[in-house]
C-alpha cells in the first residue's frame, strides 16, 4: 500500500505505482498486479465455527451452577426436577446462540456499498470493468451519481462534490481539490483524496487507485470489525457474580445440614444426600427464564418506542449508561440543512434576496413535490416556498438566458435573465466585487467601512456554526447590488435540548462526537445544552491523535464535544471512557461508526439514515433516528432492571424461607415439612407467574433523577442480603405457625400438617411479592393497583393452588387433598404475616 499518497505529488505516485497519468496501466500489468494484490473485494477474516460459538453460550458461572443442580437431581432420582433445570439451560443457549453473527453480516453489508461496476483508462482506452477487477495504479473516471470502487488520488477535476458521510460524517458534500497537502492531515480533511463506498455529488474527476479491498479506509473499518471481540454486558457480569454467591450459599448449606445432622448423630449417607437436596432446592431454577423474559418484554415496549433491539442483554445496559457519545447530523440535527437566518440591509424586506436565491439555483422540486439538488440550494427553495413565494412562478416570468455554475475557483454562481443578472457566492468573494448596496431608498454607494461591518456579521455567523452565502442583482456584472447575507445550518431538533437536559437531570454525561469541523460542532453543543458548566471542554481530530486512552480517561467527564474525528479516534474514545469506568453508549449511522458501535457497551444505530454496517454492527436501532428515543429508551432500560432486581430479590426470599423451612425441621428433629416435588412445584409453577409480572411494573416515580448505577454495583446489595434473610425468616415462621396449629388441631396428623405448611407457603410467597417493590400500600393504598398484570399473576397462582387439591394426578404427586374452608382461612391467615410484618417495618423504615 502506498504510505501517505495524500502528500505526495502526482508524479511521485505515478512512478511508485508505475502508471501512466494520461494512458493508465497496461492489460500485462493489471493481470501482473491482480496475482500480487488480488481482487478489490472485502474478505473476511477467520471466525468460530458455529458449534463453538454454540458452546460459548454455556460458559457463564449460572449455567455451571444450574447444570450442577441437574446433575445432582438426576443421580438422586429426581427426574423431572433435573429435566426442567435442562429445558432452562437450553432456551437461555439458543438465545445467545442466535445473537451471535453481527461482525460477519456488517461485512456483507460493507461489500453490498461497494459500486459493482467502473470506468477506467487502460491501454489508453476508456473501458467499463468490474469494480472488483480494479487494481492499484488503476485509472478511474468519476462522474455524478458513482459510488467510488477504491481509495484514490485526484489527477484531474471539474467542481467535484463528494459525500463522505458514511465515512467521516461529515454532513456536507465535501469540495476536492488538486495538490499536494501535509503528511499529519486528518483524513476527513484529506480533500484531494477520494475514498471506497463514498458516492459523487457533484463534478467529474480523474483519479489514481493507490488502495483496494483490506487496504481500503473502508477495508480498515471492516478489519477492525471483525477484530473487536465481544464483551460481557453490565447485567451479565452482575448475573455472574451474583451466580458465584450462589455457589457459596448453596455449597454452605450443603455443610451446614451436614454437619447439623453429624452432630444430632443421623446417619452421614442420608444427611449428605439430604444437605445436597436442599443445596439444590436453594437455587432459584426459574431465575434465566424470568431475567430472560423480563428482557423479552422490555424489547417489545422499547418496540413501541421506535427502538429495535437485537441483543437482549443490551436492553439493561442502556439503563446502566454513563456516557452516552452520540453523533450530531440526524440524531441531534434534523440532517435537513436550513435558513436559520437572513442579513439584510437597512429597511429592506426579504423579497430580492429570496428571487436571486430562487433564480441562482439548480435544485429543483419534482412533480410529487420533493426537493432534488445540493443541499443549501434545496434549502433556499424551501425557505421562499415558506414565506409564500412560488419557484414555478418567479422562474417562469425570469427565463433563464444563460449561467456560469459554481467553480471553487471563483467561489460563485451566475445567472442571466432577461431582467437582470443574478448571482450569490461566498460573501468574502461577493462583498468584495460589489459596489453598490440595496437600501429602501435604492441602489447606495458600498463603502468600505459598511462593507468591513458586514464581514464581521459573516464571522458571527460562522462562529454560530452556520454557513454563509451572499446575493447579489444588478444589469451587469459590473453593476451588481448588494442584497444581503443568509445564515445556513443544520439546526438541532427541538426536542434535543430537553433531552439532554433529561440525561443531565439522570446523571448521565453526553458527548458530542462528529465529523464536522470544531466551530459547527461547538455552535449546535451550546445551543442544545451538551456544553455546559463542568462539561465544557472540546477535542479537536488533531488533539485526539496526540492523546492515548489513558489521557482520554482522566478527561472523560470535562470533554463535551470531540469534532473532526477519523474512525479509529471513535474506537479510541469509547475504549478511553471504558477505561474510566463508564458504560458507554454510542449512537452512530455511518460505516465511519461501526467499529465504535460494536465495542460500545451498548451500540444505538439510525434505522432511516443509518448504513446497513451500522445496523448490523449495532445493539440498538432507533427507527426514528431521534435522540429523544435513546433517552426514552435509557428510562426503559433502567425500569428494567429495577424489575429485575425486583424479581430476583422476590425469587431468592421465596427459595430462602423453603430452606430455612427444611432446615428448622431437621434442626427440631421434627417431621418433613416440604417434599422434594413440593419444591420444584414452588420454584418453577406458583413463583415464576408472580416473578414475570414483575416486568410489567412501572417505574419508579424517580427513575430519571436519580445516577446511573455504578458498574460494580452487584444486582442484589448488601442491603437486598439482609432484606431477603429477614423475608425468608419472617415466611418460614407463617409456615411453622400454620404446621403446628394443624398438629394441634388434627390430632397430631402430620400429613394434615405438612400438606398446610405447604400451602401456607405457597399463599406466603404470593401475598409477600407486593413487599419488593418501593414504599407501602399502607401508606399509599393506590400502589397495589399500579401493575393489574401482578394482582392478576398473583390471583392465576392462589386460584391454581386452590385447583391442584382436586386433581387426581397432583394428590397423588405431592401427596395432598382437599381442605376445609377452615383449614384455608388458617392458611390465609398464616400467610398474611409475613407481609403484614414487611409493610409496617416499611411504614417505620420510610422504604
Amino acid at each position: 500500500m502506498l504510505e501517505n499518497p495524500h502528500s505526495l505529488s502526482m508524479e511521485e505516485i505515478a512512478d511508485v505505482l508505475e502508471t501512466s497519468l494520461d494512458r493508465g496501466l497496461s492489460s500485462e500489468q493489471v493481470e501482473m498486479l491482480r496475482e500480487i494484490h488480488g481482487k478489490n473485494v472485502l474478505q473476511e477474516i477467520e471466525s468460530d465455527p458455529w458449534w463453538r460459538i454454540f458452546l460459548r453460550q454455556f460458559n457463564t458461572s449460572m449455567i455451571y451452577l444450574l447444570s450442577f443442580a441437574a446433575a445432582i437431581s438426576f443421580f438422586m432420582g429426581e427426574d423431572l426436577d433435573g429435566g426442567a433445570i435442562i429445558v432452562v439451560i437450553l432456551i437461555n443457549g439458543i438465545i445467545g446462540f442466535l445473537t451471535e453473527f453481527r461482525a460477519e453480516k456488517a461485512l456483507e453489508a460493507l461489500r453490498s456499498m461497494t459500486s459493482p461496476q467502473s470506468r477506467v483508462i487502460r491501454d489508453g482506452e476508456i473501458r467499463l470493468v468490474k469494480s472488483e477487477d480494479l487494481v492499484p495504479g488503476d485509472l478511474i473516471l468519476l462522474e455524478p451519481g458513482d459510488i467510488i470502487p477504491a481509495d484514490a488520488r485526484i489527477t484531474r477535476l471539474h467542481n467535484l462534490m463528494i459525500n463522505e458521510a458514511p465515512l467521516t460524517g461529515e454532513s456536507m458534500p465535501v469540495e476536492k481539490k488538486q495538490g499536494v497537502i501535509k503528511e499529519e492531515t486528518l483524513l476527513p480533511d484529506r480533500n484531494n483524496c477520494v475514498f471506497a463506498g463514498t458516492s459523487v455529488v457533484k463534478g467529474t474527476a480523474r483519479a489514481i487507485v493507490f488502495a483496494i479491498a483490506m487496504k481500503t479506509q473502508f477495508g480498515k473499518i471492516g478489519e477492525m470489525l471483525q477484530t473487536i471481540p465481544d464483551q460481557a454486558t453490565p447485567l451479565e457480569q452482575r448475573l455472574s457474580r451474583f451466580s458465584q454467591f450462589l455457589i457459596y450459599v448453596t455449597m454452605g448449606i450443603a455443610l451446614a445440614v451436614i454437619g447439623l445432622g453429624i452432630f444430632q448423630g443421623r446417619d452421614l449417607v442420608t444427611m449428605i444426600e439430604t444437605g445436597i437436596a436442599l443445596a439444590v432446592a436453594a437455587v432459584p431454577e426459574g431465575l434465566p427464564f424470568v431475567a430472560t423474559m423480563t428482557l423479552a418484554i422490555g424489547v417489545h415496549r422499547m418496540a413501541g418506542l421506535n427502538a429495535l433491539v437485537r441483543n437482549l442483554s443490551s436492553v439493561e445496559t442502556l439503563g446502566s449508561t454513563t456516557v452516552i457519545c452520540t453523533d450530531k447530523t440526524g440524531t441531534l440535527t434534523k440532517n435537513e440543512m436550513t435558513i436559520r437566518t437572513l442579513e439584510l440591509p437597512d429597511g429592506e424586506d426579504d423579497t430580492l434576496l429570496l428571487k436571486i436565491g430562487v433564480l441562482c439555483n439548480d435544485a429543483s422540486i419534482s412533480e410529487e413535490g420533493e426537493f432534488i439538488g445540493d443541499p443549501m440550494e434545496v434549502a433556499l427553495l424551501k425557505y421562499a416556498r415558506e414565506k409564500g413565494f412560488s419557484v414555478q412562478d418567479i422562474r417562469s416570468r425570469n427565463t433563464r438566458i444563460h449561467e456560469e455554475p459554481f467553480d471553487s475557483e471563483t467561489k460563485r454562481m451566475v445567472t442571466w435573465h432577461e431582467e437582470g443578472v443574478a448571482l450569490k457566492g461566498a460573501p468574502e468573494r461577493v462583498i468584495r466585487e460589489t459596489s453598490s448596496i440595496i437600501t429602501d431608498a435604492g441602489p447606495q454607494s458600498f463603502s468600505d467601512e459598511e462593507k468591513k461591518t458586514w464581514l464581521a456579521k459573516v464571522v458571527e455567523m460562522a462562529s454560530k456554526g452556520m454557513r454563509t452565502l451572499a446575493f447579489a442583482w444588478g444589469d451587469d456584472l459590473d453593476s451588481m447590488i448588494f442584497a444581503g447575507i443568509a445564515g445556513v445550518d443544520d439546526p438541532p431538533r427541538p426536542e434535543v435540548g430537553y433531552s439532554v437536559q433529561k440525561c443531565h437531570d439522570a446523571g448521565m454525561h453526553v458527548v458530542m462526537i462528529t465529523g464536522d469541523h470544531l466551530v459547527t460542532a461547538e455552535a449546535i453543543a451550546e445551543e442544545i445544552g451538551i456544553l455546559h458548566d463542568g462539561h465544557n471542554e472540546s477535542l479537536s481530530g488533531l488533539q485526539l491523535e496526540n492523546m492515548s486512552e489513558e489521557d482520554l480517561a482522566a478527561e472523560a467527564r470535562k470533554v463535551a464535544v470531540i469534532a473532526r474525528v477519523a474512525p479509529e479516534d471513535k474506537l479510541k474514545i469509547v475504549r478511553g471512557l471504558q477505561k474510566a469506568g463508564e458504560v458507554v453508549a454510542m449512537t452512530g449511522d455511518g460505516v465511519n461508526d461501526a467499529v465504535a458501535l460494536r465495542q460500545a457497551d451498548v451500540g444505538v444505530s439510525m434505522g432511516i439514515q443509518g448504513t446497513e454496517v451500522s445496523k448490523e454492527a449495532s445493539d440498538i436501532i432507533l427507527q426514528d433516528d431521534r435522540f429523544s428515543t435513546i433517552v426514552d429508551a435509557i428510562s426503559e432500560g433502567r425500569r428494567i432492571f429495577d424489575n429485575i432486581r425486583k424479581a430476583i430479590l422476590f425469587l431468592l426470599c421465596c427459595n430462602l424461607s423453603e430452606v430455612l423451612t427444611v432446615f428448622m425441621s431437621i434442626l427440631f428433629r421434627l417431621p418433613s415439612i416440604l417434599l422434594p416435588l413440593q419444591i420444584l412445584w414452588i420454584n418453577l409453577a406458583t413463583d415464576v407467574i408472580p416473578a414475570l409480572s414483575l416486568a410489567l411494573d412501572p417505574g419508579e416515580p424517580d427513575l430519571m433523577h436519580r445516577p446511573p448505577k455504578n458498574r460494580d454495583e452487584d444486582v442484589i446489595t448488601k442491603r437486598n442480603k439482609y432484606q431477603i434473610l429477614f423475608y425468608g425468616v419472617l415466611m418460614a415462621m407463617g409456615v411453622f405457625s400454620v404446621y403446628f396449629w394443624s398438629l394441634w388441631a388434627h390430632s397430631n396428623d402430620i400429613a394434615r400438617a405438612t400438606e398446610m405448611g405447604f400451602h401456607t407457603l405457597v399463599i406466603s410467597q404470593l401475598l409477600f411479592v407486593v413487599n419488593v417493590r418501593k414504599g407501602s400500600i399502607l401508606r399509599n393504598p393506590g400502589q397495589i393497583w399500579s401493575n393489574p398484570w401482578l394482582l392478576l399473576g398473583v390471583l392465576i397462582s392462589m386460584i391454581l393452588q386452590v385447583s391442584i387439591t382436586y386433581i387426581p394426578l397432583f394428590q397423588e404427586v405431592l401427596e395432598i387433598v382437599p381442605l376445609s374452608i377452615e383449614e384455608w382461612l388458617m392458611i390465609l391467615a398464616g400467610a398474611l404475616v409475613p407481609t403484614t410484618i414487611a409493610q409496617l417495618r416499611k411504614v417505620i423504615s420510610g422504604d
